[in-house]
């Protein structure tokens, strides 16, 4: 039975990482189902969903760490399970842009932690315009379930963009479409 493990690397930024993590992946018998990696300030970032046997899963979780010393990196496993997709109805790419601000990511997830939706993804990224000024980005996909008036929450999501003085762009997307 294929079992699944999610893991998390931190470090320092520098060439070959991504390769020595695959290479103990494929050493240890198992697959990476799905990955992401970003670098934030100078740091590397991963996170993937490994899958293999039993023992295979066992291995990788018991040479991680001495690979993890070795690259100096920070690494956090966890068992889980295959994701089973909800029954969603359609997909939303939210854009909120304009001048960054403390607390808005706190009220726009408040916003769709209030609304029952799901978040399936977001990217974020704050910088300074030409002339100093503090600009932020903020993309977010949401899931929607069946039973929602995706009109309605359109509309509530601009809403919140204007209460929070940040512009606001929905694109409803396709449910196939990958929001990486």
């Amino acid at each position: 039975m294929t079992q699944y493990l999610a893991v998390t690397a931190m470090g320092t930024d520098r060439p070959g990482i991504v390769h020595q993590l695959a290479k103990l992946t494929a050493s240890c018998d198992c697959d990476i189902i799905d990955s992401r990696m970003a670098t934030y300030g100078n740091e590397f970032n991963l996170i993937m969903l490994v899958a293999g046997s039993h023992t295979a899963i066992t291995l990788m979780e018991n040479q991680l760490p001495a690979k993890a010393a070795e690259l100096d990196l920070l690494t956090i496993t966890k068992r889980t399970s295959e994701h089973v997709p909800q029954n969603h109805v359609a997909r939303l790419a939210v854009e909120y842009s304009g001048e960054n601000r403390r607390g808005t990511m706190k009220q726009i997830t408040q916003c769709l932690e209030d609304l029952g939706q799901d978040l399936a993804g977001m990217r974020t990224h704050a910088d300074a315009d030409e002339q100093g000024k503090a600009l932020q980005q903020l993309e977010l996909f949401i899931n929607i379930p069946e039973g929602t008036d995706t009109d309605s929450l359109e509309r509530q999501l601009r809403e919140l963009g204007d209460r929070i003085g940040l512009e606001c762009r929905i694109r409803r997307m396709d449910l196939n479409e990958n929001t990486n």
